[in-house]
């Protein structure tokens, strides 16, 4: 898969074990630490324990192990200091798109992300503090342009499953037209969420989630080259020509 073997990039080592995975039928392909024995609890402490919690030796036996979500890449649109498109909206970390990332993170680079954003928007917010309410524990009163009706029937715990599931076999580490597809059909048949009347924190959890699916499924589906953690089985090479750029997707009119 790479001549570096387990010193890979990260995007294709999750590769390697998905299609490794694939092809046995299996949940999981084993990570052999054995070789450097008593140096895994001193530098992987953490994970050592959690091993030990359920009794595996990492230092004598194989450990199972799979791809999981990590890191998003993609996210809100800001400029070089954390400013988003609505005027006083500031975001930082991994919701954010900054551009700083390139398509594939490199290790620790977000806990910089977090303190250069971080500091520049504390910066921006006392440059302009004037703009911002002073009272203490104030209420705000959200309202919505948009009609919605009272739709029953739905569980929201058991479409969020069905989503959760959709975009990770179809949407996750390895992607093709077809499901993408697929994915976005089924989507759709969620979208009356959207219209209806949301009244708990996990009706409007649902509700983004469902929305944040449609975009990046949106953007895969776009973008017909592979890049970063952004694999297209359809479109295994780079395309700088035509994709050496960001996707913006914007509300419509």
């Amino acid at each position: 898969y790479h001549p570096q073997v387990e010193l890979a990039p990260r995007d294709i080592v999750a590769r390697a074990i998905t299609d490794q995975m694939r092809k046995t039928k299996s949940n999981y392909v084993y990570l052999d630490a054995t070789r450097i024995k008593d140096k895994f609890s001193q530098r992987f402490p953490t994970i050592y324990k959690n091993c030990i919690t359920l009794v595996i030796n990492p230092e004598k036996e194989y450990i199972p192990v799979a791809p999981a979500a990590h890191y998003t890449m993609g996210g809100i649109k800001t400029d070089t200091w954390g400013q988003t498109s609505l005027t006083n909206l500031y975001a930082c970390g991994e919701c954010t798109s900054t551009g700083v990332h390139g398509a594939n993170r490199l290790a620790s680079n977000s806990l910089l992300e977090g303190l250069v954003f971080g500091n520049r928007i504390t910066q921006k917010i006392k440059e302009n503090k004037s703009l911002f309410s002073q009272k203490i524990d104030e209420e705000i009163n959200i309202s919505y342009n948009i009609p919605r009706g009272n739709i029953q029937g739905f569980d929201p715990k058991q479409i969020k499953k069905e989503l959760q599931e959709l975009m990770w076999n179809k949407v996750g580490i390895i992607r093709n037209s077809s499901d993408l597809k697929k994915t976005l059909q089924k989507i759709s048949e969620w979208k009356f969420v959207l219209k209806s009347e949301l009244k708990t924190a996990e009706d409007f959890e649902l509700a983004n989630l469902i929305i944040l699916a449609d975009l990046i499924t949106n953007s895969a589906l776009q973008r017909e080259e592979s890049r970063g953690a952004h694999y297209r089985e359809d479109f295994p090479d780079r395309d700088d020509v035509n994709w050496k750029k960001h996707i913006n997707l914007v509300v419509g009119e």
